[in-house]
């Protein structure tokens, strides 16, 4: 056994070679699957790398599949056998172009992680390595480690530390998103593909990514948690229905937000745009208790983030429908 540990490599396009090297720098026993003969002997891998049939990569506790996504499921299909129990990192992508942008081809609301993990029930599937351009692979690892990041999500919380060695030894700093349920961020459409970002930049990303989630607990009041220390809440039309505009610091945003919350305001149906590693635009559906019953009124507001945290918020909503 090498001193990194060892790992298949099902695929030996740019994808699965790019891998290949890396971690074959990192000292792992490398196997490279080749769908044939001739697709072998055009495999560009260091010496140490055998290459070998799918079948050969399959046989491994850590499997990578970087196959073409229209052969994946007869590749997955065919080598289920020898994945179970396995390890499978999926870098594949179900790409298509709606209106001239890259989007899923997958059914609406299906991430291409929890796909595979359909085809592959007794296996572990991490998704991984799918949002950063095959030709930066090796050349941003090599110049930088440790410097640029790669998201990665998963089900199995306790293979988090052995996932994000497996990450690491590549050169790349990971980033955990969350479940497979919650990783359409890294599938064609998502706001980190295809991007390759810093440590700092995709952890940002991803804060942003998961707004919908931190905004939900102000229908808990709990909102405060997620709140950065110095965080600025305004709300540049409440001065017309006699709401303070502007609220500096956790302590005075998280008291009012109780205090809108306790009144029977609930907001649903939160959604974000234009993710940035500085935050998003965030859509929701307000409910207002009023004289006249409840009343909804659409919620825009920017919001910016931090350290991990909802550092600034501009928030605006219908104050005439309201009253």
């Amino acid at each position: 056994m090498a001193a990194g540990g060892s790992v298949g490599i099902v695929g030996s396009g740019p994808i699965g070679q790019g891998l290949a090297t890396l971690w074959a720098q990192a000292g792992y026993e490398v196997t490279l699957g080749a769908r044939s003969a001739a697709s072998a002997a055009l495999a560009n891998a260091p010496g140490s790398v055998k290459v070998g049939t799918f079948e050969d990569a399959a046989r491994h506790d850590v499997v990578v599949l970087a196959v073409r996504h229209d052969a994946a499921a007869d590749v997955a299909t065919r080598l289920l056998p020898l994945l179970r129990g396995s390890l499978v990192l999926d870098t594949m992508n179900a790409v298509t172009v709606r209106e001239g942008r890259a989007a899923s081809g997958l059914e609406d609301g299906l991430t291409e992680g929890q796909w595979l993990a359909r085809l592959l029930p007794e296996s572990t599937v991490v998704r991984a390595f799918s949002h950063i351009q095959d030709e930066l692979l090796v050349s941003r690892a090599r110049k930088t480690p440790g410097a640029w990041a790669v998201a990665y999500a998963t089900d199995a919380t306790a293979e988090r530390p052995r996932i994000e060695r497996l990450i690491a030894d590549t050169g790349y700093a990971p980033v955990f998103v969350g479940t497979l349920a919650q990783s359409s961020i890294l599938d064609p459409g998502g706001a980190a593909f295809p991007r390759l970002l810093t440590l700092a930049d995709l952890h940002s990303l991803v804060t942003a990514y998961r707004l919908p989630e931190m905004l939900d607990l102000f229908n808990t009041a709990t909102l405060g948690e997620v709140l950065h220390e110095q965080v600025r809440w305004v709300f540049p039309y409440g001065p017309t229905i006699g709401v303070t505009e502007t609220f500096h610091g956790r302590q005075a945003v998280t008291e009012h937000l109780a205090r809108v919350q306790g009144s029977g305001v609930r907001i649903s149906d939160i959604r974000t745009e234009l993710e940035t590693p500085y935050g998003a635009v965030v859509r929701a559906t307000g409910s207002f208790p009023t004289p006249r019953g409840l009343v909804s009124s659409p919620i825009i507001s920017v919001v910016a983030v931090r350290d991990g945290l909802i550092s600034d918020v501009r928030e605006y909503w219908d104050t005439a429908a309201i009253r």
